[in-house]
C-alpha cells in the first residue's frame, strides 16, 4: 500500500513540477531584456505565490504519506510478532507442514517445549522454484516464538535457517544497513541504534562511515568525530558484543 501512494504522489509531484518548469521558461521569454509590462510583472508575482503554495502542498501531502505508511507499517509488524520463517527444509508432496517443523524444533534445534500444538498457521510463501519455499509459522503465543528465535544458532551446519517475517519498509532498510555498516555489525533485536525506516538509517550514515569490510572506508567531510577517532560506531559495536562475552 504504501509504494503504491509514495508512487502516485511522486508522479503527481513530477507533473506539476514539470509543468511549472515550462511556464517558467515561457515567462523569461516574454519578459527578457525588456521591462515587462505591468499586466505580465503581477501574473508573475501571482505565479510565483501560486508555485510557493503547490510546494507547500505537496510537502504537506508526502508527510502525511509517510505518517500514514509508517502506521500501516508498525499495525502489520505487530500482526506479525508471533511469525518467524523457516528457510531450507525440503519440499515434499502431500507434506504435512506442522509435523515437518515439529521434527525440525525437537531433532534439530532440541526444543521439546515446543510442540505441534503451539503452532497456530503454518504454511509455505511464494511460488515453486528451484529451491525449497520458506515456511512461514504463526505460534500462539510470542513466549513460543520467542524461545525458537532465541535458539536459532542451533541450526548452525545444518542448511535450515530461521529469520523474521519483516514488512517491506522495515526488509528495505535492514538491507540497506548491512551494506554500509557489514552483516556482523546489524541486528534485528538488540542494537544501540534502532531504526526503523530509511529516513532514520540516513541519518545514521551521514554520521558513521561504511564499514571498511564491506568497501569504501572514506571518513565524510565535515566529521571530526571520525578523522580524529576512528569510527564511533564500530567502538559502540565492540563494546556491545564484549559486554554480551561477560
Amino acid at each position: 500500500m504504501e509504494s503504491k501512494l509514495a508512487a502516485s504522489f511522486e508522479a503527481m509531484k513530477a507533473t506539476l513540477l514539470s509543468r511549472m518548469t515550462a511556464h517558467e521558461e515561457k515567462l523569461e521569454k516574454v519578459t527578457a531584456g525588456n521591462q515587462p509590462p505591468a499586466d505580465i510583472a503581477g501574473l508573475q508575482s501571482e505565479y510565483s505565490d501560486f508555485k510557493r503554495f503547490v510546494l507547500d502542498a505537496l510537502h504537506s501531502f508526502g508527510t502525511q504519506i509517510e505518517l500514514l505508511s509508517q502506521g500501516y507499517d508498525r499495525h502489520e509488524t505487530v500482526m506479525r510478532r508471533k511469525v518467524l520463517l523457516v528457510h531450507g527444509v525440503p519440499e515434499a508432496k502431500q507434506e504435512k507442514l506442522p509435523d515437518v517443523i515439529t521434527a525440525v524444533l525437537h531433532d534439530r534445534m532440541k526444543l521439546t517445549e515446543v510442540g505441534r500444538s503451539n503452532i497456530h498457521v503454518c504454511h509455505r510463501l511464494g511460488h515453486s522454484n528451484r529451491g525449497p519455499r520458506p515456511i512461514l509459522v504463526r505460534f500462539f503465543t510470542t513466549e513460543h516464538r520467542h524461545l525458537v528465535w532465541d535458539n536459532k544458532k542451533s541450526l548452525k551446519g545444518t542448511g535450515i535457517t530461521i529469520s523474521e517475517f519483516l514488512t517491506q519498509m522495515r526488509h528495505r532498510a535492514f538491507t540497506a544497513a548491512r551494506k554500509h555498516f557489514g552483516l556482523t555489525n546489524c541486528w534485528l533485536d538488540k542494537s544501540r541504534h534502532k531504526i526503523e525506516y530509511m529516513s532514520e538509517l540516513e541519518e545514521l550514515i551521514t554520521k558513521f562511515r561504511r564499514c571498511s569490510s564491506v568497501g569504501d572506508d572514506t571518513v565524510p567531510a565535515g566529521d571530526p568525530n571520525l578523522a580524529a577517532g576512528g569510527d564511533p560506531l564500530a567502538k559502540t559495536l565492540r563494546r556491545t558484543r564484549n559486554a554480551r562475552r561477560n
